[in-house]
């Protein structure tokens, strides 16, 4: 055990201050978009989507930045020919740099899925505040910008009638099926 510690202890301990930037980058940016009031219009015809969408982007900035750190040759070859003062550990870690570079691409993977989910739900919420299938407040919040030199918050700008189907309890689709 002791020499597996020793061995696998700086790889451990770089995949742990990555997760924990990842984990800090999502947590500090889901915050900045989720509490303070200058964003109150944006979350009330949103929700918490928006916050969703933004936390994820911060990561994946930082992973995309990330990514291509591992596979840089020259990057590497002169941290190996820096570390000759340091020990085998340190290069022992800059021959794991394809296992690292997969790691981030997973990280990646995961928060772009995350991101566009977010957006799905970004866009059907925006269409529904425009058509009226909302809330008050946020059919109030799409209806800015409607008159001309107004700005607007929500992107949806065309009115799409909702086209209602028949139900079983509509008369007219009743008498429609027995005929």
């Amino acid at each position: 055990m002791g020499n597996w510690a020793v061995n696998e202890g700086l790889s451990i301990f770089v995949i742990l201050v990555w997760l924990g930037l990842n984990v800090f980058l999502f947590v500090w940016y889901y915050r900045v978009y989720d509490v303070p009031v200058k964003f109150f219009y944006t979350r009330k015809l949103l929700g918490s989507a928006l916050a969703l969408a933004r936390a994820p982007a911060a990561c994946l900035n930082f992973n995309c930045m990330l990514i291509l750190l591992p596979v840089c040759r020259n990057l590497l070859s002169f941290l190996r020919g820096s570390s000759a003062c340091c020990s085998t550990r340190v290069r022992r870690q800059l021959d794991r740099n394809l296992t690292f570079h997969k790691m981030v691409a997973w990280m990646i993977a995961l928060h772009s899925a995350i991101h566009t989910i977010a957006h799905l739900f970004n866009v059907e919420w925006c269409v529904n505040a425009r058509v009226g299938n909302s809330d008050p407040y946020s059919v109030a919040l799409s209806e800015l910008g409607d008159r001309q030199n107004e700005s607007y918050l929500n992107f949806a700008r065309d009115r799409i009638k909702v086209l209602k189907l028949p139900t079983l309890r509509d008369r007219n689709f009743k008498s429609s099926c027995t005929q």
